[in-house]
């Protein structure tokens, strides 16, 4: 199945490999039965690993989560990695990582 080996490549930005899950979803779940625990996992499955470990503390903190806030949340994060290049994401901060700026 495509859906289970597509993976975020490496240097692409999050943003393409999230259109890319949502159109296989729908194609795969076409009578919308998947929950959506169902795709978040399928999302984070082959995401990049710094990536992946910095959202689901994230994640955990919301109740109902969806896909739509898990791209969000994601998006923010590789936003703010691009802007602070060469910083290492820590897994134990990441609520200080997205915070927006003052």
């Amino acid at each position: 199945m495509k859906l289970e080996r597509r993976i975020q490549d490496p240097g692409k930005v999050v943003i393409k490999y999230a259109k890319a899950i949502r159109k296989l979803i729908k194609q795969v779940d076409s009578r919308r039965n998947w929950t959506e625990e169902q795709k978040i996992h399928f999302f984070t499955k082959k995401l990049r690993t710094d990536l992946s470990y910095a959202l689901w503390p994230l994640l955990a903190l919301k109740d109902n989560p969806t896909i739509d806030m898990a791209i969000e949340l994601i998006q923010r994060i590789e936003d703010n990695q691009r802007m602070h290049l060469g910083f290492t994401l820590s897994v134990f901060a990441p609520a200080i990582i997205i915070a927006p700026a003052p």
